[in-house]
């Protein structure tokens, strides 16, 4: 019978390298602690960025999009889903929102996940919606090209709501015990969540949002503010990848957790490193958006899009950093490429 170790995460064997990122976030996040108190204006327009990019790659992994002016608008409730992706998108949107402000109020049980479940769905003429997988499914990568493989066949569908009691239960009592980094155990939750493949459809967008909700309850905040969805869906192989190597001997309680956690814990720093960036940005200085704009294209070393810059540089509006992109095109500093939605800017 499959049963969840989260006293020890399987023998977990925490290499050098799994430390030293822990420690790293540990670091970075109490550095920023008095840094998030501050440039509010800014940090607002973080959480919008963050959440429109959360939305969009969540949904992208999982082939679900929308143009980006629809996107933004459905984002910030400006109009109404006209499709099944728009819906979807929709539902996303609402889960991350009432995350966002009522994390410490959700706890971890399966009642909640089916609650959340349903409202990923609220829009879409689904009937499973918060309800378990009423069929087996199986856990299939989708390739480059068109070509996709099975990764994994998860338990069947009438194991379902007890492994997820179960899973639920161990987690929370680990994390009432302490002994193990609460970064592990959301690593480690997240990744039982998504072999266990509870639903028909959404696994893989509540999983994240799941990983979201743990995170904000062991006071890491870093999705408020950068994209982790996004992290991931720019290294969706490795994602993949590291899934499938944490996947071996699951269903016997043999697997390792380490090569997810790697993973998983690589993405956590990277938010944070990222965020540190910005934060720094946004100290109180005299420097003006033209000035940001260009820092950001040299330290970037890339063609950088509108929306790119705007979260890099998120103490300006939208306005501005448009004023300030035509400024710098006319003094030559920079040169616009592409087209509509491929429009990036860089360095002359």
């Amino acid at each position: 019978m499959k049963y969840f170790d989260f006293e020890s995460l399987n023998a977990l064997v925490v290499t050098p390298a799994i430390m030293a990122k822990m420690n790293q976030i540990y670091e970075l996040r109490g550095q920023q602690q008095d840094s998030l108190q501050k440039s509010r204006v800014a940090l607002d327009r973080l959480v919008n960025i963050a959440k429109v990019e959360s939305t969009d790659a969540s949904n992208r992994i999982e082939g679900v999009y929308t143009s980006d002016t629809r996107l933004r608008e459905l984002v910030n409730k400006k109009t109404t889903p006209h499709n099944r992706s728009e819906a979807e998108i929709s539902g996303y949107r609402d889960v991350l929102e009432l995350i966002h402000e009522h994390y410490q109020d959700i706890p971890i049980t399966s009642n909640s996940i089916l609650g959340l479940h349903k409202q990923l769905f609220n829009y879409t003429e689904s009937t499973w919606g918060g309800h378990y997988k009423d069929i087996n499914n199986t856990i299939v990568n989708h390739y480059k090209y068109g070509s996709q493989g099975v990764r994994f066949t998860p338990p069947p569908a009438h194991m379902t709501p007890e492994l997820v009691d179960s899973l639920c239960h161990a987690y929370n009592q680990a994390i009432h015990a302490g002994v193990l980094s609460p970064l592990l155990l959301t690593g480690a939750f997240v990744f039982d969540f998504v072999s266990i493949h509870p639903f028909r459809d959404g696994n893989g967008r509540m999983s994240r949002l799941l990983m979201l909700l743990t995170l904000y309850q062991n006071n890491f905040l870093v999705g408020k503010f950068v994209s982790i969805e996004q992290l991931i869906e720019h290294t969706k192989s490795a994602y993949y990848e590291r899934l499938q190597q944490s996947s071996t001997d699951w269903m016997t309680n043999g697997n390792s957790y380490a090569p997810f956690l790697d993973y998983f814990l690589s993405i956590i720093l990277q938010a944070y490193r990222d965020l540190n960036e910005r934060i720094n940005i946004t100290q109180p200085q005299a420097k003006s958006a033209a000035e940001l704009v260009l820092n950001a294209l040299q330290r970037e070393l890339r063609p950088l899009s509108k929306r790119d810059l705007l979260s890099l540089v998120p103490e300006y509006s939208q306005r501005s950093i448009e004023r300030a992109l035509l400024e710098l095109q006319n003094k030559q500093q920079i040169e616009k490429i592409g087209r509509g939605r491929a429009t990036r800017y860089r360095l002359v």
